[in-house]
């Protein structure tokens, strides 16, 4: 049977936001392309009420929460698009946003994937759409804030033109416009794979960016079009989407734990064979020691 000729499969992974969810399939559109929508729900809520009789979705209710990665590629798996979006269930696209990087990718054959502007609800940049792969120099910039008085600490962070089209060594995982076949290979490209599941949220998509990148493709901010992202609403952990989240004590810390695991599980993955055992050693005791003062922080500001 010959498979439907689909422009964009569009795969969001969700976890108990749903009324920010059904803000984000209305956003969904285009004029001239015929786009697939598959839903991966890790959550615990009424969901899949709201999908029993959806017939345009895909929707795949999974047992628990088995994370952003594991999720996501069992979007990849089924999906047909000649793209495929990954987007955060807490985004919601520019009427145009679809067709416009639709129409980018294809004027421009050597870039693996790319984002739009994504505009956080105070209408700042979400600066995680545009930045560098995380390394010892520019994380200490970040973490310990050298970045704001020292100019050689800020490479994390992009400090171009923000109506800029730039090629990024990294963008955001709320928001992945990707080449099929550079995920999934063909006759003249070799296969990049999905996203790596020992991560089970966050630092998959550094982690994806940095194989596009090794493989050679370009990744490239590309500002023409416009994407709302309150940003953590499934974890709860963030402050722009304070006001949205559905989250509890107990997912907010899982969430806090696995923001740096992913860290730490980077640096693992990347830079411990190139590095000596002393500075392993003193990167990994203060990944764990952040994440112990961030947790104390957590317990004395929670609601």
């Amino acid at each position: 049977m010959e498979k439907p000729n689909i422009s964009v499969s569009v795969i969001i992974v969700t976890f108990n936001v749903l009324e920010l969810l059904k803000e984000c399939l209305e956003s969904i559109t285009s004029k001239n392309l015929k786009l697939e929508i598959i839903v991966i729900d890790n959550g615990n809520d009424d969901t899949y009420q709201f999908f029993k009789n959806k017939k345009q979705y895909t929707y795949i209710k999974n047992k628990e929460n088995i994370g952003f990665a594991k999720a996501n590629n069992i979007g990849f798996k089924i999906a047909k698009g000649k793209y495929i979006l990954v987007l955060n269930p807490d985004t919601k696209l520019k009427k145009n946003t679809i067709d416009t990087m639709f129409n980018f990718m294809e004027e421009n054959l050597n870039v693996g994937m790319s984002t739009c502007k994504l505009l956080l609800p105070d209408g700042s940049l979400d600066r995680s759409c545009r930045r560098s792969i995380p390394n010892i120099k520019n994380s200490i910039g970040k973490f310990f804030y050298l970045s704001k008085i020292f100019p050689q600490f800020s490479g994390y962070n992009i400090r171009e033109n923000i109506n800029k089209t730039i090629e990024v060594e990294a963008i955001s995982g709320a928001f992945m416009f990707i080449r099929s076949k550079a995920l999934y290979g063909d006759s003249t490209h070799k296969k990049i794979g999905f996203f790596d599941e020992i991560f089970w949220a966050m630092g998959e998509d550094l982690d994806l960016c940095k194989r596009f990148q090794i493989a050679k493709w370009k990744i490239i901010y590309y500002p023409k079009t416009t994407t709302l992202h309150y940003k953590g609403a499934s974890g709860g952990i963030k402050k722009s989407s304070k006001d949205k989240t559905n989250a509890d004590s107990k997912t907010k810390k899982r969430w806090i734990k696995a923001y740096f695991n992913a860290m730490e599980l980077f640096y693992e993955k990347y830079y411990r064979e190139r590095n000596s055992v002393i500075t392993n050693y003193i990167t990994i005791i203060t990944i764990r020691l952040l994440l112990i003062l961030r947790m104390i922080k957590f317990m004395f500001t929670k609601s």
